[in-house]
Parts: structure tokens; sequence; C-alpha cells
């Protein structure tokens, strides 16, 4: 009996034995996805704070992984310098995780690489660590990104003299900055963004001193524009610098609504008569709270009038049609 109770024992601990060792077993019979290689791209720089960085993988098991999340962990809202650099979590999943898992977390596993334009802010990214979670299905990697210490950190100058051409209508200019790599420019019309005319970025990068407008200006109002210029040693951007409005008339006339069948009236500068009286081509005329053109019968300041059901003209010094006399001013007169 005693050697019954010993066996059972042996054979019982055993069995939790292999229990124990069975994840292990099935982790080793996954296929290691091999090395990582990841390029790191960022609008961080020194001296500014907040920021994002993106992580793009770039070798040829890329098929194998995804980039699913990237954070920056230490802004905490102060600029960021040479002895503060930004310190980045990057989280990466399996696409297939039953039959592949992550390989080492020692800095051999991972070759990271500098996006072509940041070089110029970065000197290199620092490995600090890594670790695998949820059975080697996720793979989280801490680095840092290391300012160049011999990298231009001062800001960019903002061009002076933006203005109008006084000669060519839409036509905006400003004088050049020697350090700038090239300008951005937008356009505003009475204080909003105007979206390019073919519905791509509003905010234009313009390799020279100037930019013709004149096409973004189909609509009256006042037109301002902002530019700034982007430095090319560091690709730090100017704080933005506006020019003088110049206005764009409205072609004035009869409008017809959308409707069809109404009628309004365009002011050269775009806006239109409500609630009034409007003396057009020698008649007159009754625009409502509307906008629109009245016909018919009217009172205005308790008084009566009649407008033509066609044209909406003023009746004066006659009868209307249903035989109602109104004086010189159009006023209905017993």
């Amino acid at each position: 009996m005693t050697q019954f109770k010993k066996a059972a024992a042996f054979f019982m601990a055993a069995a939790l034995l292999s229990s124990a060792f069975a994840p292990a077993a099935m982790a080793d019979s996954k296929t290691k996805v091999g090395k990582i290689y990841l390029t790191l791209d960022s609008d961080i720089r020194a001296g500014s704070s907040g920021g994002e960085v993106e992580a793009t993988p770039t070798g040829d098991n890329t098929d194998l992984y995804y980039v699913d999340a990237v954070e920056v962990v230490n802004d905490e809202g102060d600029n960021w310098s040479k002895s503060n650099p930004p310190e980045v979590d990057i989280t990466l999943g399996l696409e297939n995780e039953d039959d592949y898992t992550f390989s080492g977390t020692s800095s051999s596993s991972f070759k990271f690489t500098l996006d072509s334009s940041i070089k110029s802010r970065f000197d290199k990214i620092k490995f600090v660590n890594a670790k695998k979670s949820d059975g080697g299905a996720t793979m989280t990697i801490t680095v840092k990104l290391i300012f160049d210490e011999d990298a231009d950190m001062s800001d960019a100058p903002a061009p002076s003299n933006a203005d109008w051409d006084s000669s060519t209508p839409g036509l905006a200019v400003w004088d050049d900055v020697n350090s700038a790599k090239y300008f951005q420019v937008e356009l505003y019309r009475d204080g909003s963004l105007v979206t390019s005319p073919d519905g791509g970025s509003s905010t234009l990068s313009v390799y020279d001193t100037h930019y013709d407008f004149s096409s973004w200006m189909t609509q009256s109002g006042n037109y301002t524009f902002k530019v700034r210029s982007v430095k090319s040693s560091n690709n730090a951007k100017s704080s933005w610098v506006s020019s003088s409005r110049q206005s764009v008339g409205a072609s004035e006339g009869w409008k017809k609504a959308a409707d069809n069948i109404r009628w309004w009236w365009q002011n050269s500068d775009g806006t239109y008569p409500v609630s009034q009286w409007k003396e057009i081509n020698g008649k007159w005329y009754y625009f409502d709270a509307q906008g629109y053109m009245a016909t018919g019968w009217i009172q205005v300041n308790g008084l009566y009038y009649y407008l033509d059901p066609a044209t909406g003209a003023m009746y004066a010094n006659c009868y209307t049609p249903d035989h109602f006399w109104v004086d010189e001013n159009g006023v209905w007169r017993q």
C-alpha cells in the first residue's frame, strides 16, 4: 500500500510539472518574427512642447506584425531640450498570434532609423528597454530620441512686408528670408480660411516670394493672407505674418432665389437689402425680412403700397388693378 501511494504521488507531481511547462512548450513551437526594423519620424523640436512620433516597420518581415500604438511618455508640458529628450513607447502586435511570437528583448533584436526629415534635429535613437506580454504576442519597446548636439536649434525669422501687389489683384507678395527653405501661405475671407479650388490643402508650400490667389478669390468679401518661413537647417517654422485686406466686390444686380420663383438684389459689396425700400433704375422696390422682392399689397409703417405682381415695381400716382388710388409716393389714398 505504501509503495502504491508513493507511485501515485510521483505520477501526480509529474503531471503537474508537465502542465506547468506546457505554455512554454507551445511558445517554443511558434515561429519567431525575427529582428524588428523601425523608422521613426516626429514633429518634436527643441525649445517647444508637445508633438508626436510615428513609427514605420521597414524590414522584410513587416507582414508579420504591426504598430499598435506610439506614445510620448514624458510629455509633461515642459519644453524639449538636449537634457530633456522625448521618451517613446512603441507597442507592436502580431498579425497571427497562433503561429508566431516576437523574438528577444535585447537591443540586438531591434534596428532603429531616423527618417530623413528629422536627421537635422536628432543625432540618434537610444534603446532603453523592451518587454513582451500576452504570451509573446505583444512587444513594447521604449526608446529616446536624442537631439543632435551640433544641430541648429534657433527659431526661423518671419518674412516681412507681406501685402497685396498694388498692380496685380490677387497677387500676394512678401520679402525673402535668407535662411528659409520655403514658405507656407494661407488665404482668408472675412476671417475664415479659404479652401483651395481643387479641394486640396489650404496651407500652401511656396518656394518663391509671391503667390497668385486670384483663382481662389471668387466670392465677394475682404481677403487677407498669412505667410511664414520654414528654416532650411532645422525645419523650424516662424510666426505667421498677416497682410492688409483686399476687398473683392460682387456683381450688382437681380438674383433668382433657389426656389426659382422669388428674386433678390445683390449690392456691389455682396450684401442685399432687407426690410427696406430700394430705388433701382428709377423705380422703387421693397424687400422683405428675408431679403426677397415683395409683390402685391404690402403695409410698411402703417401705410399701404401696391407692387406690380410681375416686376415688383411700386405703383405711384395711379389706380391699382383693383381700383384703389395711390399717390405720387405710392401710398393708398381713400
